[in-house]
């Protein structure tokens, strides 16, 4: 549509060059200098577009570069319970996984040994138990002393504490106590490493045979259904963003979709190097479109204020240091203003002066307008 107007132009520009200057004629008829004259038929060439000067929000944007991560407080790292030998990953990198689905399989001489130590402990505390009953019995029947009592019933309560100890290592491992000792004599102990949560397997750093400990990193799980963007905010514009405040979020896969947010931290250290400080934005991601790694271009507007005059950033042509745009008068009369502006807010732009509420501009076809008083100004200086 840009070209077509272009072009609409050029046939308006050569079909005016075959007649006198309208701006000159008007100057001699009258007419103030400034202004073009056009019939309907020429409206309707160029297209010629028009919209009242209103009220409107307009404030600066700030545009950031960024960085889409995971919500880091739905991410962990998954660690085995007990160092051993991996059997099993049935789980590859990208994997959706739901809490509790196994990821990976270890087999462990530490776990034998936890078993073997609760069951040691389980049998030393029912022999213990055993034994300070029947000491209390005889002592009620006065055939033992008290200092045997005594001592059957602390060895009773050192066993179950021995006892829990071995049962919370067993919880620990991830085992049942009640299945402790039940599977077959020979056979290598394994236990499974579960994910704690729903989320997606965005690192995976062990296969088969691996020999890991229990600080050995297996996975990394994170939850994708929000995500953050990490932006930078140079030091001077830091005033101009506050926590709460709406952000949109741009990626270069999407060029058409708009990603709404929230500035949820901003960071009180300035980074010494790019005297800039890091701030977050939040976003739901439930259809999985914003993906860790991606770079993101992150606007913030500020609080908006609906009292000022505005109009499309399309009507406003410059000169040099003077911006202007041409003012419908009707009747096919259009005259050229010179305005001052002030902030700018995507398509649209205030106007501090030269414009009242109501008044109409050209927004579209003023690129004609302008050619024609160019002309019209040369033939004037000849």
């Amino acid at each position: 549509m840009t070209g077509r107007r272009r072009l609409a132009g050029i046939l308006l520009a050569t079909v005016l060059a075959t007649m006198p200057s309208l701006s000159t004629a008007f100057a001699e008829d009258g007419v103030p200098a400034g202004e073009v004259r056009l019939t309907g038929s020429q409206i309707k060439l160029i297209e010629l577009a028009t919209e009242p000067a209103k009220p409107g929000a307009v404030s600066p944007e700030l545009v950031l570069n960024g960085e889409v991560i995971p919500d880091q407080g739905r991410v962990v790292d998954i660690l085995p319970r007990a160092a051993g030998i991996v059997r099993e990953v049935p789980r590859q990198l990208g994997d959706t996984v739901r809490d509790g689905d196994i990821l990976a399989v270890i087999e462990s001489s530490a776990i034998a040994e936890a078993e073997a130590s609760y069951l040691t402990a389980r049998s030393k505390s029912a022999l213990t138990q055993a034994q300070a009953a029947r000491e209390a019995d005889l002592r009620r029947k006065r055939i033992t002393s008290e200092q045997d009592y005594q001592i059957a019933r602390q060895a009773a309560e050192q066993a179950a504490v021995e006892l829990r100890a071995a049962e919370r290592k067993l919880a620990l491992l991830g085992l049942d106590p009640t299945t402790a000792g039940r599977g077959p004599a020979g056979v290598p102990v394994r236990v499974a490493v579960k994910a704690p949560f729903d989320g997606t397997l965005i690192e995976r750093r062990v296969a088969v045979g691996d020999q890991v400990t229990e600080a050995t990193p297996l996975f990394r799980l994170a939850n994708l259904d929000r995500v953050w963007v990490i932006a930078s905010v140079f030091s001077k514009d830091v005033a101009k963003v506050a926590t709460g405040e709406a952000a949109t979020v741009a990626l270069e896969g999407y060029a058409d979709r708009r990603f709404e947010g929230k500035v949820t931290w901003i960071s009180d250290v300035v980074d010494e190097k790019t005297r800039t400080l890091k701030i977050r934005v939040e976003l739901e991601n439930r259809d999985r479109l914003l993906r860790p790694g991606s770079f993101a271009r992150v606007t913030i507007t500020p609080g908006t204020d609906t009292s000022v005059l505005t109009i499309p950033a399309t009507a406003v042509q410059r000169q040099k240091d003077q911006a202007f745009v041409f003012v419908d008068g009707g009747s096919g009369t259009f005259r050229k203003r010179e305005v001052t502006l002030g902030s700018r807010r995507r398509d649209r732009v205030e106007v501090t002066r030269g414009l009242e509420a109501g008044e109409k501009v050209v927004t579209q076809g003023s690129f004609a307008l302008r050619s024609e008083l160019e002309k019209s100004s040369f033939a004037g200086s000849d």
